[in-house]
């Protein structure tokens, strides 16, 4: 729940740094980039170890095919969803900012819908979206794989038991990415995205595996402090570096993809630890809010989007600008969520569980 509520103000944060997106404040802040810079390596891997995680624990005790329906059905709909109507507006905005199409919403969506290439897009598109895409294609590999769970689970538990626990997967991540990810970078196109594909696609397995260790989660309980303080290391030297060696070639560039990716791992396994207290304790709130996070996933974007977008003309002061689409944001994750709640039909679109059918 707190990784996605992390998105939220990460795409919040996206209207207002100087990095290209669909919609741009008149208050472009460059004093953002270091905390945006700091989010950047491990936001993502922790999204996807996670759901990688939750998918083998919905998987105890179901068969192979109910698992390929249940979870077609709660991200394939919404994705669907998502598409044809939630990320059509975010297009629109980007358009009329980037190109100065002079319609509204009304007249662009049809084209939106017809795949219109004039306007140098791939429509219609998924947008922030992508990530259900790809947990979608992750989660039938993994059904595909089931057989080679108990193999899988072997290997993990020797892998990643004391030290490895801390050193293998960095040194993975930093391997893909000082190779693939400098050759080929990120696209989130999902037929030509090789290096998401071995990045994310890893991360999503590791959880896989991950879920039945007890002891690295332990580990991570135990050393979350000490991954704290190693996360907080290696970001102060990253950050004091990286404009001069990130993108050199040769070397220099590859040996900063090592350290960038050994600042996310221990970053995320120190949330993981004080996420691993915290959550032993349970509560009510929790529950709702974890049922309510999809809703707002799926929702979220569009209306920093276009809320952006419309309230340019206004010119506000930027603190009230950021403030004002935050409240907005907040208000538009809460009435998706209600409305999923309220309207049955609009479950499974929004991203809830459908409704248990009663037993005579």
């Amino acid at each position: 729940m707190g990784a996605f509520l992390l998105l939220i103000l990460y795409h919040l944060g996206m209207f207002y740094v100087p990095w290209d997106w669909h919609v741009k404040s008149a208050h472009v802040t460059p004093a953002l980039e270091p905390l945006m810079g700091a989010l950047n390596p491990w936001r993502l891997t922790l999204l996807f170890v996670i759901s990688g995680a939750a998918t083998r624990f919905m998987a105890g005790g179901v068969s192979t095919g109910a698992l390929i329906g249940r979870r077609s059905q709660r991200l394939l709909i919404p994705l669907a969803f998502g598409i044809l109507v939630v990320a059509a507006p975010q297009s629109w905005a980007e358009v009329v900012e980037k190109q100065g199409y002079p319609g509204g919403f009304l007249d662009f969506w049809p084209r939106y819908l017809g795949a219109d290439r004039s306007f140098g897009l791939i429509l219609p598109t998924y947008n922030h979206l992508w990530f259900v895409a790809y947990l979608w294609a992750y989660t039938m590999v993994a059904a595909a794989a089931r057989p080679l769970a108990g193999w899988a689970d072997r290997i993990g538990a020797r892998l990643l038991s004391g030290a490895g626990l801390f050193l293998v997967p960095p040194l993975a991540f930093g391997l893909y990415r000082a190779t693939a990810g400098r050759a080929w970078g990120e696209s989130h196109i999902i037929w030509a995205d090789g290096y998401a594909h071995l990045h994310y696609g890893t991360s999503f397995m590791l959880g896989l595996v991950l879920a039945r260790q007890d002891h690295a989660w332990a580990l991570m309980r135990r050393f979350r402090l000490a991954s704290l303080i190693a996360a907080a290391g290696v970001l102060a030297v990253g950050l004091s570096i990286a404009g001069r060696v990130e993108n050199l070639p040769g070397w220099p560039g590859g040996a900063f993809a090592f350290l960038r990716e050994a600042y996310a791992w221990a970053a995320i396994c120190a949330l993981f630890g004080y996420a691993n207290v915290l959550v032993r304790t349970g509560s009510p709130l929790l529950t709702m809010l974890s049922e309510a996070i999809f809703p707002a996933y799926i929702i979220h974007q569009t209306t920093i989007v276009v809320a952006g977008h419309l309230m340019k003309p206004l010119a506000l002061p930027a603190p009230i600008e950021a403030g004002v689409l935050l409240i907005l944001t907040a208000a538009s994750c809460a009435a998706a969520y209600g409305l999923a709640l309220a309207v049955p039909a609009l479950r499974l679109p929004l991203g809830l569980k459908p409704l248990r059918k009663s037993r005579t």
